[in-house]
């Protein structure tokens, strides 16, 4: 009867146990979770300003480039001498015949749309691309920046019939005098177009309608060439674009005048999201003419951020049930194991109640010493764990990276699971598993995972020979044994600095063996810590458990091997855990 109701008790116990820690598990990852929607929402906004900057450097470059293509292209007409003489005897058929084919050259591979030929006045004597079309005065600002300033200009100007041109204009001189103007032109239409290819945006070309010619005043007008989207947005005329359809929730935003310059707007569309943004764009003369529409999709992007939400929160519960499973059973056998102790201690509380005390003391010590050495080393490869998954949240664009970063999460959970089992049968803890493992690979698969949970604030680094290191050793410990040594060189090491691991041959004790050194950039050990450091529950940290370095010693002892300290000359201190070699073969 008193066993049952023990045993009632230790349900009990166990529930009051598991609840919290359930319902702590449950806030966690809704809290992360919901930490990385706003972290992904955030680093959307600003990937969404990084391309609209990209794009205002891109369209400047574009327009440089484009511009100094079409000046060097003039500067090999102006010399060109058949074309002088043709101009100068006034032959317009002649020029047309010899200026023709390198139009047509310019306008099929640099989008060239206007080439002029103009007289010293400023009177139009040839359009090549439009031949029909001369004799009228050309009263454009470039033209008249190139004649007062006798040298060649470039920009974009807004035409009346509501085109932006990239103009070039080139005064061109036969010796000291000046023969007339040369000029080509490309519509802005054709750098919205490269600017979507390379930057994968939308871009919105409006310009006042004021600005324009009376015929393009007219608001039952459509201008040729632009599909179906309204050629007339509120006071402002589409004149280029590089998007086919607008949603129509930004169209009503842009004819009620409400978004603003610089502004982001966020649009969402039946399925679809948009992030907009207006620039205003200024010609030649700095007069600003109209405004650039950015458009951008993130439709596929926030797909895959709540793909990947999806994907982290089940990776989270699934982990979070398997804790729970572990912890239920190390619970059950823990209680189990009182259970019996409690029956002895019945018997023995009828001879001496204060021996009874002792026992139950002793007990809870058992306890505890095995809980908190479980925790820790749960708790490191757990934290790698979640760090990796939130730098995965950060590489959904690329697929390799995250591929990675998903495989040494899984190794982590498996390295948990391995180490679990063994606490499961901690009374045979001696007969841990062997296999031929390379330490190379253990100390890199150790480091990565380190690094993943510490960032970057210390630089890890590793020493390793050139072939590979082959040892019969239980590799789930060992990796457990360097990752304790690694976070306490960490944690001595201030912040910038560099721990390193080294592996390399030694014999110790007349024994050939390798050794793994750490080397930390701390401030050493004191000289009469050094027979305390392994002491189970010994630590200067105030929030440290004193278990990763006894943990340590333990995996040694299991593997007839050694672990010893020292401070090195250079400062710091080394820890060494050397191995023997038994059962193995280096190659």
């Amino acid at each position: 009867m008193q066993a049952v109701r023990s045993l009632k008790q230790g349900e009990r116990v166990r529930a009051r146990i598991l609840l919290p820690f359930t319902l702590v598990l449950l806030f966690v990852i809704g809290a992360f979770v919901l930490a990385t929607y706003v972290v992904g929402g955030r680093e959307q906004e600003a990937e969404l300003a990084n391309r609209v900057g990209d794009m205002e450097k891109l369209l400047a470059r574009q327009i440089e480039s484009n511009a100094s293509m079409m000046q060097a292209a003039l500067i090999a007409i102006s010399r060109n001498e058949a074309i002088q003489r043709s101009f100068m005897r006034r032959d317009r058929e002649a020029l047309l015949q010899q200026t023709w084919p390198l139009f047509d050259t310019l306008r099929e591979t640099n989008n060239v749309t206007h080439f002029y030929i103009t007289e010293p006045d400023r009177v139009n004597f040839l359009r090549v691309h439009q031949p029909d079309q001369f004799g009228d005065t050309i009263d454009r600002a470039t033209t008249r920046q190139a004649a007062a300033q006798r040298t060649a200009v470039r920009g974009v100007e807004l035409g009346p019939l509501g085109t932006l041109t990239l103009r070039v204009v080139l005064p061109w001189y036969r010796g000291d005098q000046l023969i007339g103007y040369l000029e080509l032109g490309e519509e802005i239409e054709n750098i919205t177009d490269e600017i979507r290819r390379i930057l994968g945006v939308g871009v919105l070309v409006m310009v006042d309608s004021e600005l324009l010619g009376p015929p393009l005043r007219d608001p039952t007008k459509r201008i040729k060439g632009h599909f179906n989207i309204p050629e007339r947005i509120g006071s402002s005329v589409i004149v280029a674009k590089s998007i086919e359809q607008m949603p129509e929730a930004l169209l009503q935003r842009l004819r009620d005048g409400a978004a603003k310059d610089h502004e982001t707007l966020r649009i969402v569309e039946e399925d679809k999201e948009f992030h907009v943004t207006l620039l205003p764009f200024s010609d030649i003369s700095q007069r600003v003419v109209g405004r650039l529409v950015v458009v951008h999709d993130v439709s596929g992007v926030q797909d895959n951020l709540y793909q990947a939400l999806g994907m982290v929160t089940l990776l989270s519960v699934a982990a979070s049930g398997v804790v729970f499973i572990i912890f239920y059973i190390i619970l059950g056998r823990v209680e189990r194991d009182a259970l019996r102790q409690r029956e002895v201690e019945l018997k023995l509380t009828r001879m001496n109640t204060e021996h009874q005390k002792v026992v139950q003391i002793e007990k809870l010590s058992a306890m505890g010493l095995m809980v908190g050495e479980i925790a820790h080393q749960l708790n490191n490869p757990l934290v790698g764990v979640v760090n990796m998954a939130q730098l995965a949240e950060r590489k959904l664009d690329a697929p390799d990276q995250l591929r990675g970063l998903l495989g040494e999460i899984g190794r982590a959970g498996k390295d948990c699971h391995a180490f679990v089992r063994r606490m499961l049968d901690f009374t045979k803890i001696s007969c841990f598993e062997l296999k031929e493992s390379d330490l190379n690979n253990l100390v890199n698969e150790t480091l990565l995972l380190s690094q993943r949970s510490i960032g970057r604030q210390v630089k890890l680094e590793a020493e390793l020979p050139e072939s590979p290191t082959i040892l019969t050793v239980d590799p789930v410990l060992i990796r457990h044994a360097l990752f304790n040594l690694l976070a306490n060189a960490i944690q001595a090491s201030p912040a910038g600095s560099v721990v390193k691991m080294g592996l390399f041959p030694h014999t110790q004790g007349g024994l050939p063996g390798w050794c793994l050194a750490v080397r930390d950039q701390g401030s050493g050990i004191d000289q009469g810590l050094f027979e305390k450091i392994f002491t189970p529950f010994f630590t200067t940290r105030p929030d440290g458990t004193g278990l990763g370095l006894p943990v340590v010693q333990h995996v040694a002892i299991l593997h007839e091997g050694e672990v010893w300290a020292e401070n090195a000359e250079e400062g710091g201190a080394v820890f060494h855990l050397w191995l023997p070699q038994t059962g193995g073969v280096t190659e």
